[in-house]
């Protein structure tokens, strides 16, 4: 099935979403990075600008290459923080030009973001249920962020 604006996301890509808060929908647009992708859907992690420590855990920093990435400021990805959606999700905030990309991880960003997603699923003894938490959306609490010594955590 094709997606006009979501077609050609990779891995990689940061784009505009409307990621939800636990509580509901977001009131607008902010940049997320798309983790993986498969024909119908995108697994997208939260994006913020913010140096508070509310929202962290298996973070993707974006410092000095910010512009590079297409991003107007420095920012960083909460990939602990994350949703599976459908590539034809309304929330994807299309551009001018008719998609919802903002930019691309440098190569070296890239390979981060390859090796943290690979803890992730790690982290999980079942894909089906890592999958299926996905698509409900993680939103950790801010205790829930850390392992706890001897206690399995799953990103």
């Amino acid at each position: 099935m094709s997606h006009p604006v979501t077609d050609l996301l990779n891995p990689g890509d940061i784009v505009s979403f409307r990621f939800p808060y636990s509580e509901g929908m977001a009131p607008y647009a902010r940049p997320c990075l798309v983790l993986d992708a498969t024909e119908e859907e995108l697994l997208l992690a939260y994006g913020t600008s913010s140096r508070e420590r509310a929202n962290v855990g298996f973070e993707l920093r974006v410092n000095a290459e910010f512009a590079e990435c297409g991003l107007d400021r420095a920012s960083r990805f909460v990939l602990a923080r994350r949703v599976r959606v459908a590539r034809s999700d309304p929330r994807l905030a299309p551009n001018a030009s008719g998609t919802a990309v903002l930019g691309r991880l440098t190569e070296a960003l890239h390979l981060r973001k390859v090796d943290l997603f690979a803890r992730i699923k790690a982290s999980w003894p079942e894909e089906a249920a890592r999958l299926e938490a996905e698509r409900r959306g993680l939103h950790p609490r801010k205790g829930d962020r850390r392992r706890k010594t001897g206690v399995p955590y799953r990103i």
